[in-house]
């Protein structure tokens, strides 16, 4: 027996026989990896056991030997955050297996190997290698044919992308990283190379677009405010702005290198798409008391010079903003505040020439989207009046180029506005700095050169801007008594005395302590306020808690019963009202702290804010529109706070999915404009172009514009009962008569555009029916045999008293026009010719205006409100002059070929012609006369978009059935068609035709 079981191997472990003590089959996971790698461990040993699943004990001691910061003699020269063929392999180890499967254990649990693993990939091979592991996942995921079975990949994007926000969220990343960059490489072209390679990651978008891209994949992360902000480029672009800021805080003042890399990632991430955003975060954490710091001058003056510029444009738009407001021309801006803010520029344009030329080609002009404001423009007065030599040339360019003949006709007329109010105060400056040299430029031809051509300027507004400067230069330079004077009563209104007060401000340099003190009052207001509020309703409240003594009249019943008696002395309670809430069965579920709707504007304001609680929350949606009709014609209430409350409910978002949460806030927009349509208009202009907003919110926007203009012309109700929009007075239908809230917007009429989009698309239509009639006419035959049918008195007259009752109902605004110019029209147009015309907006390769929806809609809301102005307006000649310049600026733009956006430039152009011809034949002949050039132009134009559009089948020549190219060759067709007959009958005119001589 002894002979079977014989040994066939023995094996030795410290001079023992393995045969007497077996080693067991299962033993602890890391029990023996630790013995063997605290001794044997190097980076192949390293990589080998990352990618073998390790345990938590297995992964901090590699972590451990990895950790850059802690001394170790085995790990030798190896340093994890070098890029070379060792470290390599294994960054890409920890970014694809360690990461997905241990971040989330190491986060919550263990603090040591959170943040050794976070030191280990704290460098730019690191970075890289967190952005290559995402790319990597998102293709796989994105080529897989079955997505819904890559949860595993979404969850490792998920753990990835949370991991780098981990990284990235420290305020010395950059710096830290730029540190380690210095001492690990000792010649100065290879730090140069890698910080390149490190710009390009966050300067030039590599992390924001991967990550970007990997939250779509990834909607449990999407919304988290802690992780997708590496995502959203306003935040992520504010994160390396404040970052930067700490970083060049810390640098040495001769540090030539650490400059010149500075400036290299400032100029990078200028190019993020989020420039004011950068910019703010960036120049804001530099102050160092009342002055920008010296290291600001440091980096500023390596950048290049079109970034220098483009810097101070964003400070200058983030100054103006904050301080200025927004196109509030009669806003009497406090001297306190200009000063303080003239301090603080100062410093930015100290020794910057190429900055303070453009600066003053900007002033010159008036034509740019950075100076919009009165308070600004006399902030940069104020510092170029120190120069007596450059408020001279300043104050020549804006007299040449105002009165310009080609301007006067061609530019708009906000900037001329801008270009007069310039000219007025350098001549304030000038005359008191230099009297004899504005009195040699007074007496030239230039001078009356510019009244002359101002006088005779079609437009009125034109006319008045020059009245008012020669005034106001005669004043200067005439003895008293012989100054230039219009007798006129557009020249005795506030703004011409307004206009004319500008050469007399005396504005002074102040310091930045000036802009604290104002900010402080304005947050102690609220506060007062707040305090009062209390005392105001506490007399109701304590007469509510007294109580109350009741009088009830003695009487003597007789009854022969002792218990009616008995029971007359108590007086029974009063039924209480029903309540929904006793129905449920479940106690627990019944909530009788139930919110109110607001009664005060106040009250709004604090249930908007409150979106946590979801009841008060929609009570303040659903109540806004009728609370903020009912306070406009009522009180200061809404005056007082209605700027905040216009960018709330601009800023609403719908966090409980409600069914009519986009229409209430609509209906609240448009409300606010009603109120107070010049301030709205310009308010709600302004921060279209210029708010961090979504597509969604600049939709919202412009169709509020568009329908407000309406309402304010009294079309209100017509449109709501046109479109099925819910109206202030309308009533809804019948609920057997809907869909459910949920299918509404898939399956509803209106759902499919906008309500702007159909009303424009309405007007066309009107507009080209009796083209389509009279050509109809024409084709059936001669007149004589024709039969014509007349209409009974009885319908005439009763069709007459519908109009004039319908006339009669409507609310019209008594200074309707001037609303919708000064407060829709010009403001618009403005700001988008502005934007076209600057070339350091279009430089950023960002801008909302690359949607073809927003420009369609932009240009269907102007064309809405140039028809609601109706032909009998007097500002007609400058909206005319304005809507063709606008026309001919967008028909050469690639974007006009977008088959949204081209129908929307035709209507609009068909919309002029029919304001023009409507106002009679002296007004018409202005389009073949004084804009003959861009008539003639947009003709050949829409001659050519209506021969390469194809003509529509006989399935899609109904009007229901017709699309955007059939739309666009009907448009073009008619406008061919009424320019021609508005040529026709011009000429007819000339050649004496149809004209009868009477004695």
């Amino acid at each position: 027996m002894d002979e079977i079981l014989t040994a066939v191997k023995t094996a030795r472990k410290d001079g023992q026989t393995s045969l007497s003590t077996p080693k067991p089959l299962i033993e602890p996971l890391g029990q023996t990896s630790i013995k063997q790698t605290t001794t044997q461990l190097s980076p192949a040993h390293i990589l080998e056991s990352l990618k073998n699943n390790p345990g938590e004990d297995e992964l901090y001691q590699a972590l451990r030997w990895l950790d850059p910061t802690r001394q170790n003699e085995e790990r030798g020269s190896f340093d994890i955050r070098h890029a070379n063929p060792l470290s390599a392999p294994i960054l890409q180890a920890l970014a694809s297996n360690t990461i997905p499967d241990h971040w989330k254990n190491v986060e919550s649990s263990s603090s040591k190997a959170r943040g050794a693993l976070l030191r280990c990939l704290c460098s730019i091979a690191g970075v890289r290698a967190l952005v290559t592991s995402l790319q990597i996942s998102i293709n796989a995921l994105r080529m897989s044919p079955q997505k819904e079975k890559d949860a595993g990949r979404k969850l490792a994007i998920q753990e990835t992308v949370s991991f780098l926000a981990a990284l990235l969220k420290p305020l010395d990343f950059v710096r830290r990283i730029y540190q380690d960059n210095a001492s690990m490489y000792e010649t100065s072209s290879k730090r140069r190379v890698s910080w390149s390679d490190f710009c390009s990651l966050l300067g030039g978008g590599k992390v924001l677009s991967t990550v970007a891209e990997a939250l779509s994949f990834s909607d449990n992360i999407k919304g988290t405010s802690s992780v997708s902000w590496i995502g959203e480029g306003a935040s992520f672009s504010g994160w390396l702005g404040l970052n930067i800021s700490h970083m060049v805080l810390q640098g040495g003042q001769k540090d030539e290198e650490f400059w010149k890399a500075a400036s290299l990632m400032i100029g990078r991430g200028m190019g993020l798409g989020h420039t004011d955003k950068f910019v703010h975060e960036l120049y804001t954490n530099t102050l160092e008391g009342d002055i920008p710091s010296q290291s600001w001058h440091c980096f500023f003056d390596l950048l290049r010079p079109h970034e220098q510029v483009a810097i101070v444009q964003s400070i200058l738009k983030d100054l103006q903003a904050t301080y200025f407001g927004s196109y509030e021309q009669n806003d009497r801006d406090s001297d306190q505040i200009v000063g303080g803010v003239a301090a603080l520029v100062s410093h930015y344009l100290l020794g910057k020439n190429c900055v303070q030329e453009t600066i003053q080609s900007w002033l010159s002009t008036g034509n740019n989207n950075v100076v919009t404001t009165v308070g600004l423009r006399r902030v940069l007065l104020l510092l170029y009046s120190k120069d007596s030599e450059t408020i001279r040339d300043l104050f020549t360019q804006s007299l040449s180029n105002f009165g310009d003949a080609f301007t006067i006709k061609h530019s708009l007329i906000q900037f001329q506005e801008a270009n007069a109010q310039i000219l007025l105060l350098a001549a304030g400056y000038l005359y008191r700095s230099q009297p004899g040299e504005l009195e040699s430029i007074g007496r030239s031809a230039i001078y009356l050169n510019t009244v002359s051509n101002r006088l005779a300027a079609s437009s009125s507004k034109a006319r008045f801007l020059g009245m008012v400067v020669g005034m106001a230069i005669s004043e200067l330079v005439e003895p008293p008594g012989k100054a230039l004077k219009f007798d006129l009563e557009e020249l005795e209104t506030e703004e011409a005395h307004w206009y004319l007060s500008l050469t007399r401000m005396q504005d002074k340099i102040g310091s930045i302590s000036d802009l604290k003190r104002s900010k402080h009052t304005e947050a102690v207001k609220p506060k007062r306020m707040a305090v009062n509020r209390p005392g105001i309703s506490r007399p109701q409240s304590s007469g509510n808690s007294r109580p109350t003594a009741r009088i009830v009249a003695i009487e003597e019943i007789e009854d022969d019963e002792d218990e009616n008696e008995e029971n007359d002395e108590f007086i029974p309670y009063e039924k209480p009202d029903s309540d929904a809430s006793d129905t449920e069965e479940d106690p627990t579920l019944i909530q009788r702290g139930k919110p109110t709707a607001p009664v005060y504007i106040r009250d709004l304001i604090a249930y908007l804010k409150d979106s946590e609680n979801a009841d008060r929350y929609h009570l303040g949606i659903t109540n806004a529109p009728s609370l903020i009709r009912r306070k406009a014609a009522f009180g200061t209430e809404l005056v007082e706070s209605i700027d905040g409350l216009a960018m709330m409910i601009i800023g609403l978002q719908d966090t409980y999915s409600l069914p009519t949460f986009h229409e209430y806030r609509l209906q609240a927009m448009i409300a606010l404009l009603v109120a107070q349509p010049v301030r709205m208009g310009r308010l709600f202009t302004s921060t279209f172009f210029d708010g961090d907003l979504s597509q969604t919110q600049r939709s919202a926007i412009l169709t509020a514009l568009g329908l407000g203009a309406r309402e304010l012309a009294g079309h209100g109700e017509e449109d709501a009962k046109k479109m099925g929009l819910s109206s202030s007075v309308s009533h809804d239908a019948f609920p057997s008569k809907k869909l459910p809230s949920h299918l509404q917007g898939l399956y509803s009429a209106t759902g499919a555009e906008s309500p702007v989009s159909a009303l424009t698309r309405q007007m066309s239509r009107a507009s080209l029916q009796p083209l389509a009639l009279d050509a109809a006419d024409a084709a059936s035959g001669p007149n004589a045999l024709k039969v014509r049918t007349f209409s009974s008195r009885m319908e005439v007259e009763r069709q007459r008293q519908q109009r004039e009752a319908q006339r009669k109902k409507r609310t019209i605004s008594t200074n309707l026009h001037k609303d919708l110019t000064e407060g829709f029209f010009h403001p618009l147009v403005g700001r988008f010719a502005a934007m076209l015309q600057s070339s350091s907006t279009l430089s950023t390769g960002y801008s909302h205006f690359n949607s073809p929806n927003i420009v369609r809609l932009f240009i269907q809301t102007i064309t809405l409100v140039i028809s609601t102005l109706g032909p009998h307006s007097p500002a007609l000649p400058t909206v005319t002059q304005d809507t063709l310049t606008l026309l001919l600026a967008l028909h050469g733009k690639p974007i006009s070929t977008e088959p949204v956006v081209l129908p929307a430039l035709l209507s609009l152009f068909l919309a002029s012609i029919d304001l023009n011809t409507a106002a009679g034949s002296s007004v018409e002949e202005r389009l073949v006369t004084d804009h003959a050039t861009q008539v003639m132009e947009l003709r050949e134009w829409t001659n050519d978009v209506f021969e390469r559009t194809p003509a529509a089948s006989a399935s899609k020549a109904a009007p229901e059935n017709m699309d955007d190219m059939q739309q666009t060759r009907i448009i073009a067709a008619g406008i061919l068609v009424k320019i021609g007959e508005v040529i026709e009958r011009y000429q007819r005119r000339l050649m004496g035709v149809n004209v009868g001589f009477k004695y």
